[in-house]
């Protein structure tokens, strides 16, 4: 990939840090400015879900905002699936002195216009959606057994009405 496709931002507050790559040449500018700006409240809100406290550390995120063939690429050597998928995430859980790493997320932009678009959503808000999805499975929780992706879904469902998004099971 040339070197003027790829993006690099950081952003931070007093709870959190998120790093990111953006392939520009897949992601809209103004749905990252836009993920962005909603970046804390999202944040804050799933702490606050989860009876979470940063306990004066900072969490770390690392973000990469890449297409289908990225993600085919991990979902195959990480997962044994040779498809695209909207949203990969890789628990760390590693402190660094007062930091403590969550791990990766990575996202699809192509899978996920084609789902927001089958899903009537927008793409803001199903982007923030798997977002939180991939924040609770950095965070351990998972949706393998049915009894997990209750509770996940639950939470993911409770979040998103806080912020004012509609249920995306619906």
């Amino acid at each position: 990939m040339k070197e003027a496709e790829k993006n690099y931002r950081i952003w931070e507050n007093k709870n959190f840090i998120v790093e990111s790559t953006v392939n520009s040449s897949l992601w809209d500018e103004i749905l990252i400015s836009d993920f962005y700006k909603k970046l804390n409240k999202v944040l804050n809100e799933i702490y606050k879900q989860l009876g979470l406290d940063n306990d004066n550390s900072k969490t770390l995120i690392s973000i990469s905002f890449s297409g289908d063939k990225k993600i085919m690429e991990l979902n195959s050597c990480f997962r044994k699936k040779k498809s695209a998928t909207n949203v990969l995430s890789f628990p760390s859980n590693n402190k660094f002195k007062n930091i403590s790493f969550l791990g990766d997320i990575i996202f699809s932009i192509e899978t996920i216009l084609k789902e927001a678009k089958i899903d009537n959503k927008t793409v803001e808000n199903h982007l923030t959606h798997l977002f939180i999805h991939a924040v609770l499975h950095l965070l351990g929780y998972d949706h393998e057994k049915e009894e997990e992706a209750k509770i996940m879904e639950n939470l993911e469902i409770q979040i998103l009405s806080n912020l004012k998004i509609d249920n995306p099971y619906n």
